[in-house]
């Protein structure tokens, strides 16, 4: 039977490091597992650096730079009535300057205006995660997501549409009732101070400190993620990392998902 792992929390407490051993510790004990860590383009749950276009704007693309329909068609992630089309992977642009500078305008998720209603936005990641539902992908015992729900969820709908508690949980609860045959779980990796977790996150990745306002930001982002967790129609736990022992914290997902 298929099961769905969904490892949340704010930058810094260890999300990747727990869905990577999680996957090992499981495949260790003959599970068949699928890890999709965050921003990895092959993530079938969520978006990033995605560009939505009307239709219309797709093909006025393909008009405007003719040398890249190749390029530009072997990129789509989704077609239907709109086209998401991915421009990058991570930090590598896939096309020239030019390309990149336009369809960033019409980022779908990791970006500061939304290019969509709210309804629109939540029309989007429901006929991706139908499209999961119904795939071969799911043929597996288990899949651990990073970030996948909550976390990145919350940060579009609070940034990009300034989203209410009760905004958010019907946004959710939509897409959780798409794969609630899957047996979704979610546990939201927990620090006390936040400011430390993203200070000490940055330097590891040789980033800058973060200003104030952002730090405020991730601070209000906790607080919406723990209000919004309960209220959810799915199973959930905080898991304090306050010492980092991170085989403790597998062990503590391990006996939940096998209770």
């Amino acid at each position: 039977m298929k099961n769905i792992i969904f490892i949340e929390g704010v930058t810094g407490v260890g999300k990747s490091t727990t869905v990577n051993k999680l996957g090992d510790e499981l495949r260790n004990r003959g599970y068949t597992v699928r890890c999709h860590n965050e921003g990895d383009p092959d993530n079938p749950l969520h978006l990033c650096w995605a560009a939505y276009l009307e239709i219309r704007e797709y093909e006025h693309l393909l008009l405007k730079y003719p040398l890249f329909v190749k390029e530009l068609s072997e990129n789509i992630i989704y077609r239907g009535e709109y086209i998401l089309l991915r421009y990058q992977v991570r930090k590598t642009p896939l096309y020239v300057k030019e390309h990149i500078d336009e369809l960033h305008k019409r980022e779908f998720c990791i970006s500061d205006n939304a290019v969509v209603p709210l309804s629109k936005f939540t029309e989007v990641f429901a006929n991706l995660w139908r499209r999961y539902a119904d795939s071969d992908d799911t043929d597996i015992d288990y899949a651990v997501f990073d970030a996948s729900l909550v976390s990145h969820m919350t940060n579009d709908l609070l940034r990009n549409y300034n989203a209410s508690e009760n905004e958010l949980i019907e946004h959710l609860d939509i897409l959780l009732r798409i794969i609630n045959h899957l047996n979704p779980a979610v546990f939201y990796l927990s620090s006390e101070n936040v400011r430390e977790r993203l200070e000490k996150a940055r330097h590891t990745r040789g980033q800058p400190p973060l200003d104030e306002e952002k730090v405020k930001f991730w601070e209000k982002r906790k607080q919406m993620d723990l209000s919004v967790l309960p209220k959810l129609s799915v199973k959930s736990k905080i898991i304090d990392i306050i010492n980092d022992n991170w085989d403790s914290v597998v062990s503590d997902i391990i006996s939940q998902i096998h209770a």
